[in-house]
């Protein structure tokens, strides 16, 4: 599952990457202009707050990749004894994967920015249950075992250490 999730992880990083260099509107192609090679989007005042927005989108979502590409290259190479395997793996697997979440989540806000930004209409309610109902496909698929799994782990210790004492 680690592989499967670190594929999507580089993916998601490689595609906010490419965005940080190729912006909506492009570059100011007029060689008459002192703005030339500019990016249209940092010319233009009325477009400004909202440059500022989508850049800040799409740096978390690269960081955030890039943090849970670390995570699980980290879980993947270290060694781990027996015991580790009850709590410290599935920690940092929902470390991982809530890491992968935000990134996933602000990719898609960045991409409904980039359409503010172009001025392209959309249907912003129906976008939203369809990103709503993929964010909770992805929770059921990549976390809920995990995290109750991880619940049931904490209570039987905590059930176990009352039996000692």
């Amino acid at each position: 599952m680690n592989n499967s999730l670190m594929l999507v992880t580089a993916l998601i990083g490689i595609v906010n990457y490419a965005t940080l260099f190729t912006l909506p509107r492009g570059y100011d192609q007029d060689n008459q202009n002192k703005t030339y090679g500019k990016p249209v989007l940092l010319i233009r005042e009325d477009t400004e707050d909202d440059t500022v927005k989508f850049l800040w989108y799409i740096s978390i979502a690269l960081f955030s990749s890039l943090f849970a590409l670390v995570a699980m290259l980290s879980s993947q190479f270290s060694r781990f004894c027996s015991n580790d395997f009850y709590i410290a793996l599935p920690f940092r697997y929902i470390v991982a994967v809530m890491a992968l979440v935000c990134s996933t989540t602000f990719t898609i806000t960045a991409c409904l920015q980039a359409y503010i930004l172009d001025r392209i209409s959309f249907n912003s309610v129906s976008y939203m249950w369809l990103v709503g109902i993929l964010r909770a496909l992805v929770y059921i698929d990549a976390l809920y075992l995990t995290s109750y799994y991880m619940f049931f782990v904490i209570g039987c210790s905590f059930a176990y250490k009352g039996q000692e004492m």
